[in-house]
């Protein structure tokens, strides 16, 4: 495994077992998950953020790939984390509403890229296909909930932020596995 992977690997890991933990955390606790929500999102985001920016930063020597939009996506993602550190905004359902949206954008943007770069990247595009199916089902989840029950977003977050860490942990030993 070269360095370049082994730091790939090792990112994905433990970015992975974080987004788990907190997951988990969610699920488990969700009286003080939803207390905490602003700040767990706002660190969930920027956590994303900064991995699509090294991802995009990596992949801006591959013609193939479209590295732009990662950094575009993270860039968006970081200014979504420090918006919700600095002014949260008033409405809790505004603000899922608004996350629910960049997820469901997010999602369609990772589908669409693992289905068009499948032959340069054959051991990642099912994982990767995944995570956007992930971000895709929780990102209509988020902007259709709030208007059905609240009582379910807390939980829907939480679920979500668990599935993505597994879906993190998956990719980081599937680069493991393909090196």
């Amino acid at each position: 495994m070269n360095n370049l992977s082994k730091n790939i690997y090792l990112t994905l890991l433990v970015i992975g077992i974080i987004f788990s933990l907190i997951g988990v955390f969610g699920v488990f606790n969700p009286l003080m998950f939803s207390i905490y929500l602003i700040e767990i999102l706002a660190i969930f985001f920027f956590m994303n953020g900064v991995k699509n920016l090294v991802k995009g930063i990596q992949l801006i020597k591959n013609p193939n790939v479209h590295w732009s939009l990662f950094i575009l996506l993270s860039i968006l993602e970081i200014i979504a984390a420090l918006s919700l550190l600095i002014t949260p905004f008033s409405s809790q359902i505004f603000i899922i509403i608004y996350i629910g949206f960049i997820m469901l954008l997010k999602g369609i943007f990772v589908v669409f890229n693992s289905l068009f770069h499948k032959n340069i990247f054959p051991g990642l595009s099912s994982v990767t296909f995944s995570s956007g199916l992930i971000d895709i089902l929780f990102g209509i989840l988020l902007t259709v909930v709030p208007f059905i029950s609240q009582q379910f977003i807390f939980l829907c977050i939480a679920w979500y932020i668990l599935f993505s860490g597994i879906n993190l942990v998956m990719i980081s030993f599937s680069i493991k596995r393909n090196d």
